[in-house]
């Protein structure tokens, strides 16, 4: 897709029907999963719009789903109660772009949210409010129902709840097969492994994939907008936890624990109906080096098979997160110490912030 003012006012006055005015174009630095574009454009004689397009880069997505399933994702969700963009529409003409992209209109707020990641007392309350609206959100989506939106057109999902951690495990390794460009037998070990150790699920959800600071879209403290579905599933609404970060916050205060995942485990319980248990969250955090793992061979096919068009980040991915998730694939077999929840959030913000 050309970006440029002259290719979109051309574009959008078709698609739109109307002449268009292109005020603004800004490519989003965070991210390399896919490309995201901002355009502030106006209609004749109406207001400003702001529209985001999103398209896989030239060397193609680090995440093993396709962009249809994306734009899938967020045009049924707008139809529940889980707070997502609009889905506008899907573009895959030759005649305007070499790769697919589809268009959602922008959510006004922000990712960051002020005073969330200090640890100084006064903001104790407001942390909390924020790690429960976090939890209020995935209430919500946990609660989708995915049967009638027909979510399982594209997740692959499992024939009961008792499935959900193997049909997860499957579904990574099937990925993994389809992308990695070496033998790394410690993913057969860790697939083994996880499939004797999968906990039964209390139900089969919607779950996100990928949640927590620098994922969602806060306005006035509360989440006007859930980003980020690249790696949405249907199982064990435990293993949206097990991919969170920083969300949950462990506040302990003149040696009393004010807050932390255990308390927010329980706040969810309290308003999903769902319960969660730790271990079940640190089961999921194990799959979540194999998930580390299926980004890096999916950004080292990329290098091979395309260094012109790859992102410079993904040489990173491809070797340095590839190595540490092999690690924690290591303590997946109880071969060195296995990770606890919050060490896997803090490594997982440790890879948002080299990747986006």
């Amino acid at each position: 897709m050309d970006f440029s003012v002259g290719h979109l006012r051309e574009y959008l006055g078709e698609r739109l029907g109307t002449p268009v005015e292109v005020l603004d174009v800004e490519r989003f630095g965070r991210g390399v999963s896919r490309m995201t574009w901002f355009v502030t454009c106006r209609r004749a004689g109406g207001e400003e719009e702001r529209l985001v397009f999103r398209l896989d880069p030239p060397a193609g997505s680090v995440e093993p789903t396709p962009l249809d399933q994306e734009f899938f994702l967020y045009e049924r969700l707008g139809q529940t109660e889980v707070p997502v963009a609009e889905a506008l529409w899907w573009e895959d003409a030759g005649r305007w772009t070499e790769r697919p992209f589809y268009v959602r209109r922008a959510v006004e707020g922000s990712w960051n949210v002020p005073d969330f990641l200090t640890d100084d007392p006064r903001f104790d309350d407001w942390r909390i409010s924020i790690s429960k609206e976090h939890m209020r959100a995935l209430a919500k989506v946990h609660n989708v129902d995915w049967q009638g939106l027909g979510f399982d057109r594209y997740l692959p999902a499992p024939a009961r709840a008792e499935d959900c951690g193997i049909n997860y495990a499957r579904t990574a390794l099937a990925q993994y097969e389809a992308v990695r460009g070496q033998a790394v037998p410690v993913v057969l070990e860790a697939y083994d492994w996880l499939c004797r150790n999968a906990p039964p699920a209390p139900r089969i959800c919607l779950c996100k994939g990928t949640n927590g600071y620098g994922e969602e879209i806060f306005r006035d403290g509360r989440i006007v907008a859930l980003s980020d579905w690249e790696e949405a599933s249907i199982g064990d609404p435990a293993a949206d936890f097990a991919f969170m970060q920083y969300f949950a916050p462990e506040i302990e205060r003149d040696g009393e624990n004010v807050w932390g995942l255990e308390k927010a485990l329980a706040y969810y319980t309290s308003v999903s109906g769902i319960p969660i248990t730790i271990e079940r969250v640190q089961f999921y955090g194990t799959i979540r080096a194999l998930r580390l793992i299926i980004m890096a061979e999916k950004c080292a096919s990329a290098l091979r098979h395309n260094p012109a068009g790859a992102d410079v980040r993904m040489a990173w991915t491809a070797t340095e997160v590839g190595h540490v998730s092999r690690q924690g694939m290591l303590a997946a077999m109880g071969l060195r110490e296995a990770p606890t929840a919050s060490m896997l959030a803090d490594f997982h913000l440790s890879v948002e912030s080299q990747v986006q």
